[in-house]
């Protein structure tokens, strides 16, 4: 489930460009029905993001949280526990919002975008970070995240 997220995510981008679309083509024209479509996948794929976060946690619940790394100190043990909650918390948030704005108010739209950027940018740091620890510390967390 770790990389089908990302995936899933990935595909939020293009399709999210087809709902502003849709949106614009409601006031003149018939929306054209790639951007129908693409809409309902942007919805979906959503919903399979909300899905598939509550599982990962509901896993953690379950199994318990990873195994601390081997050296790492309590604040970098802290700021790695802080950004995944974070994450989770983003990857609920997103699917929420967007199927508020969907179909409840088109107002919580601007939330949702910057929500999505605020995800954008925390991806962008777990990356580094794993890249930092793979590079730098030499340690095995990009190891364990791709083994899963």
């Amino acid at each position: 489930m770790h990389w089908a997220v990302p995936i899933l995510c990935i595909i939020q981008v293009p399709t999210a460009w087809a709902i502003q679309r849709t949106h614009m083509a409601h006031g003149f024209l018939k929306p054209a029905p790639i951007d129908l479509l693409l809409h309902q996948v942007h919805a979906w794929s959503g919903w399979l993001i909300l899905l598939m976060a509550l599982l990962q946690l509901a896993m953690r619940l379950v199994r318990g949280k990873p195994v601390p790394l081997v050296g790492a100190s309590h604040l970098e043990a802290r700021v790695a526990s802080a950004a995944h909650m974070a994450l989770y918390s983003l990857l609920i948030a997103l699917p929420v919002t967007g199927t508020i704005a969907m179909y409840l108010s088109f107002r919580i739209a601007p939330l949702h975008r910057l929500l999505s950027w605020l995800l954008l940018a925390l991806v962008v740091v777990h990356i580094v970070a794993a890249l930092w620890h793979h590079l730098y510390r030499r340690d095995d967390v990009l190891r364990r995240m791709i083994k899963g």
